[in-house]
C-alpha cells in the first residue's frame, strides 16, 4: 500500500507536518523524500520545530523503517549527512538509487551567479540548476561517491519487492502542483514537475499499486515568491487574521514574507484532476477559526469552519480527511473516524 503525500496550491501547504503526522499514526515500513533540497518541511514534535529539506518528517516521530530517494530525487550530501544526525538516522536505514543526481557546491554557486532565477523566485539551493545539469547529462549520480556506497542500492527493485511483500510505504512529495514545471506556473515554478505522477516515476514506481493520495491544501493559500496567486489578500487584511508566515530562503539567504490569499476553489479543482487524490487534507483553518487551535475533534470547530469545510468538499467532490489545526504534529482532526461514528 502507497500512501502518497503532495501539495495541491503553491507551497507551504503543510506537506511535512501531515506527512509527520500520518508516520505517528500509520504502520510505515518505508518512507520516501522526492525532489530536491529546495523546499524545506517543517514538523513541530514535542516543542521543537525541524526544517528539514532532504530527511522526511517521519524521522522526527522515531521512525526507525528505512528512508529512501529514488534516481528521480536529488541528494546534497552535507545536508543528508546534517539532518541525520539532527533526526538520529542511522546510515542502514537510508536508501538511496546508483542513478540518484548529486547537487554539489558548483551548482549552488552557478545558480546564485545566474539573476534570473532570483527574479523567478528561486531557493537558490542550486536544484533548479543541478537538474539541468542532469537534462544535459552533466550531472554526478550517487554512484560516483564513495562516501554514500553504504548507503547505495536499486530502488526500483527495492520498492517493488517491498510492494509485492505488502509492505506500507509513504512518499512525502516535494513543492505542489501550483509549482509543477509542466502544469503550474511557469516559468515561476519548480525545476520539474512535482504532481503525483512525477513522484511515481522519481522513485520508479508503477501506476498499479494500491494507493493512497492525499492532496494537501491550505484554507488560505501562501506563496513565497513572484507568480501567481488568485485572491491575493493585502498585507493588512492578512495581518488582521494573524496570518504572518515566511519561507522561500535558503543557506545565508532569509525568508521572505509569504504572500496570503483566499482559497480559490478552481485552483484546487485543477489540482485534483492532475494528482486524482482520494482524499484531502486541510490545513490552516486555526485561522479561520481560532478557537480550534490545537482541537482534535470535529465537534471543536465552530459552524463557520463547518461550514467552509462543507463548502470545499462540495466544490471539488473530494472528502477532506484530515484538518490540521495548529503547526503541531498532534494538532489534527482526523474527520475520517469522525465520519463514520
Amino acid at each position: 500500500m502507497i500512501t502518497l503525500v503532495i501539495g495541491g496550491q503553491y507551497g507551504g501547504e503543510g506537506k511535512g507536518k501531515v506527512s509527520a503526522f500520518l508516520a505517528k499514526q500509520e504502520s510505515f515500513d518505508i518512507v520516501c523524500r522526492t525532489g530536491g533540497v529546495n523546499s524545506k518541511h517543517t514538523a513541530i514534535e514535542n516543542g521543537k520545530a525541524f526544517d528539514l529539506r532532504q530527511i522526511p518528517t517521519a524521522a522526527t516521530t522515531g521512525f526507525k523503517g528505512k528512508i529512501v530517494y529514488g534516481a528521480g530525487s536529488l541528494v546534497h550530501i552535507p545536508t543528508l549527512l546534517e539532518e541525520m544526525k539532527l533526526t538520529e538516522v542511522s546510515e542502514s536505514q537510508i536508501l538511496i538509487d546508483h542513478k540518484t543526481g548529486i547537487l554539489t557546491e558548483e551548482n549552488i554557486q552557478a545558480q546564485r551567479a545566474d539573476s534570473r532565477y532570483a527574479i523567478l523566485g528561486s531557493t537558490m539551493t542550486g536544484t533548479g540548476y543541478a537538474t539541468a545539469q542532469r537534462a544535459l547529462r552533466k550531472l554526478p549520480l550517487a554512484r560516483e561517491f564513495p562516501e554514500l556506497e553504504s548507503m547505495r542500492g536499486d530502488v526500483p527493485v527495492f520498492l517493488h519487492d517491498a510492494l509485492i511483500a505488502h509492505k506500507n510505504v509513504m512518499i512525502e512529495g516535494h513543492q505542489s502542483s501550483g509549482l509543477s514545471n509542466y502544469h503550474g506556473d511557469y516559468p515561476y515554478s519548480s525545476n520539474r514537475d512535482s504532481t503525483a505522477a512525477a513522484l511515481l516515476s522519481e522513485l520508479g514506481i508503477g501506476p498499479r499499486y494500491q494507493m493512497r493520495i492525499v492532496l494537501v491544501i491550505k484554507a488560505f493559500p501562501t506563496r513565497n515568491h513572484n507568480g501567481r496567486l488568485p485572491n491575493e489578500m493585502n498585507i493588512e487584511e492578512a495581518d488582521r487574521l494573524n496570518i504572518t508566515e515566511y519561507g522561500g530562503g535558503s543557506w545565508g539567504i532569509e525568508n521572505n514574507r509569504r504572500r496570503v490569499a483566499h482559497i480559490d476553489y478552481e485552483d484546487i479543482r485543477r489540482a485534483v484532476r492532475l494528482n486524482t487524490p482520494t482524499e484531502l487534507a486541510l490545513t490552516g483553518i486555526d485561522y479561520l477559526d481560532r478557537a480550534a487551535k490545537k482541537a482534535t475533534s470535529y465537534d471543536q470547530l465552530s459552524e463557520e469552519a463547518k461550514d467552509f469545510i462543507k463548502k470545499i468538499e462540495d466544490e471539488v467532490r473530494i472528502p477532506i480527511t484530515l484538518i490540521s489545526t495548529g503547526p503541531e504534529t498532534e494538532a489534527m482532526i482526523e474527520k475520517r473516524y469522525e465520519d463514520k461514528e
